[in-house]
């Protein structure tokens, strides 16, 4: 009876390990009418780059002079939710859960929920607006950045220093930032 209740846990914890899988939420999961749902351990931006639990993100500077429009400071229990100040600029804060925020009226995004270096602060991003303002440094490149690595790429093409098909695997690299 025993060999028979421990054999029956570890098929529990195996099938358990088996099925639990990681969901990595895209932007395009978000131009749905229907909230996407699960426990996301990971992010794909529009620009490609990819956020995950536990890597830290750099905070940028205020689409206005002295608070964030898309970074809020607070959990709504302990501390009430606030815009984030300019003294915030330049921290790097470790991403501790991805969520889908929004509606279908209004529209679903992405929100990392994440903690300051100092662990009292806990910040929630709405990270697709905070990345086209400014307020988070993308891990991806700039429109103006892979345009300026393109056309030094077709410079290498045209004096022959790089092959067509290095040419492409480039550019093939780069378009997705390009806007």
């Amino acid at each position: 009876m025993k060999k028979l209740f421990l054999s029956f846990v570890t098929l529990i914890l195996i099938s358990g390990s088996l099925f639990s899988q990681e969901l990595v939420l895209k932007s395009s999961d978000l131009d749905v009418q229907k909230r996407p749902k699960g426990k996301f351990t990971a992010y794909e931006s529009k620009d490609g780059s990819v956020y995950t639990i536990g890597e830290k993100v750099t905070i940028g500077v205020p689409s206005s002079n002295k608070t964030f429009a898309f970074i809020t400071e607070g959990d709504g229990f302990l501390l009430p939710i606030t815009q984030l100040f300019v003294n915030a600029s330049g921290e790097q804060v470790e991403i501790k859960r991805i969520d889908v925020g929004g509606s279908k009226r209004t529209g679903f995004y992405a929100s990392l929920r994440c903690k300051g270096l100092t662990g009292l602060s806990n910040y929630s991003i709405q990270l697709e607006n905070a990345i086209s303002v400014g307020e988070v440094k993308s891990f991806g490149m700039t429109s103006d950045e892979a345009l300026a690595e393109l056309k030094k790429a077709k410079d290498k093409l045209d004096l022959e220093l790089i092959t067509q098909e290095q040419y492409n695997v480039v550019k093939a690299d780069l378009i997705k930032y390009i806007k």
